[in-house]
């Protein structure tokens, strides 16, 4: 890749890394957006996989006293069967529908979470079973849904802290898990190892910023904007780079 690219590209992956880091969720939805403007899914999920793995990591130990054990066991039981099935639908998917489907994710993602902030009664523990399979199925091909698992994290037992670092658990658990399916399937992250090798140092010093900064952020005006950034990418997902490949 152009060195001008792994630059923004890097970027990129501070700038989500951190703001994972604060609010729990939606800086990986954001990354991977990003990176489809500048590689095809077949190679921005797997390579957005290493690069979140590093940020999980760094997430998991930075708030490794906080999580919640009962859930996570829960939602890791049926998820490598959802990672295989998963590996399987997107082997047989064309680019421009996995285009489209992280784009309509996407826009699905912010109304979900505005439903999760209206919802009074919490998911119950035994959901996050099914949820864990269906995780890794769509692990695999729109390469992230840590948004919907933020607004299932909604808990009234559990503190900001516990939740992100719940969620750090689960996106380690999820990208561990890709990781190992792409590499099964011959994908050769040795092509993009420059891109990785710069990726994921910004991404774990930025879940560090991020940490630093979680307890003294305001973050209502910025999540405005957030959101409203990733509309345009989903937009632009859909209509141009998924549809507009059928309407030439």
């Amino acid at each position: 890749m152009p060195i001008l690219d792994i630059a923004l590209l890097s970027a990129a992956a501070f700038c989500t890394s951190a703001l994972t880091a604060v609010v729990g969720t939606g800086g990986g939805t954001a990354l991977i957006a990003i990176m489809l403007q500048f590689m095809t899914p077949a190679a921005a999920i797997p390579v957005h996989g290493v690069v979140q793995l590093a940020s999980n990591t760094t997430r998991v130990w930075l708030f490794w006293k906080f999580m919640s054990w009962r859930i996570i066991i829960r939602f890791a039981a049926l998820m490598p069967l959802g990672v295989w099935l998963g590996l399987e639908l997107f082997q047989g998917l064309p680019a421009e529908a996995i285009q489209i489907l992280i784009g309509c994710f996407l826009i699905i993602s912010l109304g979900l979470r505005q439903i999760g902030e209206l919802r009074d009664k919490d998911v119950p523990l035994w959901a996050f079973v099914p949820i864990g399979f269906i995780t890794g199925v769509l692990n695999m091909i729109v390469g992230v849904i840590a948004p919907v698992l933020g607004v299932l994290m909604i808990r009234k037992e559990l503190s900001k802290e516990e939740i992100v670092g719940t969620l750090g658990f689960f996106g380690f658990i999820g990208n561990l898990l890709k990781i190992i399916g792409f590499t099964l399937i011959g994908f050769s992250f040795a092509e993009y190892g420059l891109t990785m090798l710069c990726m994921v140092p910004a991404a774990v010093i930025g879940t560090r910023v991020g940490r630093a900064v979680l307890s003294n952020l305001d973050d209502r005006l910025f999540l405005i904007g957030f959101r409203l950034v990733l509309v345009a990418l989903a937009i632009k997902l859909i209509a141009f780079d998924g549809l507009g490949h059928y309407w030439a």
